[in-house]
């Protein structure tokens, strides 16, 4: 049997927990070292997945120079993602970094180029690739069943969802807020299905009205600073194709909204639930499967399996720093519309 893959974490907390639990089901690794600043976390991680006080640190450079680890998990705050990324390259260990990829397009292609100097792996950690609903949409796709997509629609629209806990709200550690947060997610889904088009404008409107004063909400208003807590977007693609994007923590709803659709000249997919509609004698139909081979998936743990077992293969990468370059150019594009107020270049 192969000697187990040598994994690291650099932060433990929140999203942490999700990879911990699935790195522990995956035979050929084992979680050997971690780090984070809050000695809170960090030692209750320890004592939870049987971590030694030794191999956790509070500096992930000292992780990193002293311990010898095959992948590094980066489960930091979005601002956070680049600098401990590039290092880990550097000192030779594969990296699958949370979502977003980073805070600006440049931190991503720095740590593109460091994988590359490297020669190791980076992956995006875009858990709704690997969910049911994700795969079978994808198949659908690949199998040509909705034909040449020319439309996308993602959306993720909280009523009132604002995070209270971690640094959600908070600008020097996470950047952004719902486009960060809950908007890369279908964002990312939605260009998978669509195979990364190359983005050329984006038109947006970025709005903090209900965030920033008292509500329903549990957070603390006094410390939301991230710029906005809804974002509308059109984003245009260079081959004429078009993609809209919502994303909202608080807004004025009837009901909340979780979807990924795709259009095309066959046929269309929506994500929740998985609906396949297409034209059949003469009859518009919606499909929805009653079972599948991708039923059950657990998406933390694919997504972190498909990264072991890349390592292992030499790649490539299941979610390359390349299309997370696109979805950043976009993201970025988005904020920079918003706050304009016209049409950006990407």
């Amino acid at each position: 049997m192969a000697k187990a893959l040598r994994v690291g974490f650099i932060g433990t907390g929140g999203i942490a927990q999700a990879h911990l639990a699935a790195w522990d089901k995956i035979a050929d690794a084992e979680v050997v070292a971690l780090c984070d600043i809050n000695p809170q976390a960090l030692r209750s991680s320890a004592e939870k997945w049987g971590v030694p006080a030794e191999r956790c640190f509070a500096d992930y450079r000292k992780m990193l120079s002293a311990v010898d680890l095959d992948i590094v998990d980066v489960c930091t705050p979005n601002a956070a993602h680049a600098k401990p990324t590039v290092a880990a390259l550097q000192a030779g260990a594969h990296v699958l970094v949370e979502k977003p990829a980073a805070t600006s397009a440049r931190e991503v292609e720095q740590m593109i180029q460091a994988g590359k100097d490297a020669g190791r792996l980076l992956m995006v950690a875009q858990v709704m690739r690997f969910s049911t609903e994700g795969q079978l949409c994808k198949h659908w796709v690949s199998q040509g069943l909705v034909g040449e997509i020319y439309w996308g629609r993602a959306e993720y629209l909280r009523r009132r969802g604002v995070p209270a806990w971690g640094a959600f709200i908070d600008k020097a550690a996470s950047a952004g807020g719902p486009c960060y947060d809950i908007g890369v997610h279908v964002l990312d889904m939605a260009l998978h299905l669509m195979d990364f088009p190359e983005p050329v404008t984006v038109s947006a409107g970025t709005y903090l009205k209900i965030a920033n004063r008292p509500s329903l909400m549990k957070h603390d208003i006094k410390r939301y600073t991230v710029p906005e807590d809804f974002a509308v977007a059109l984003v245009r693609f260079a081959d004429g194709r078009t993609l809209s994007l919502g994303a909202s923590w608080a807004l004025n709803l009837r009901e909340e909204t979780n979807q990924v659709l795709v259009c095309g000249t066959k046929g269309a997919v929506y994500l929740w639930p998985p609906t396949l509609v297409q034209e059949e004698n003469g009859v518009l139909t919606n499909s929805t499967p009653q079972a599948s081979i991708f039923d059950g998936a657990d998406g933390f743990y694919n997504e972190c399996n498909a990264f072991a077992q890349a390592v292992r293969k030499g790649g490539p990468s299941p979610v390359p720093g390349e299309q997370a370059l696109i979805t950043q150019r976009i993201l970025d594009a988005v904020y920079k519309s918003g706050e304009k107020g016209r049409e950006v270049r990407v």
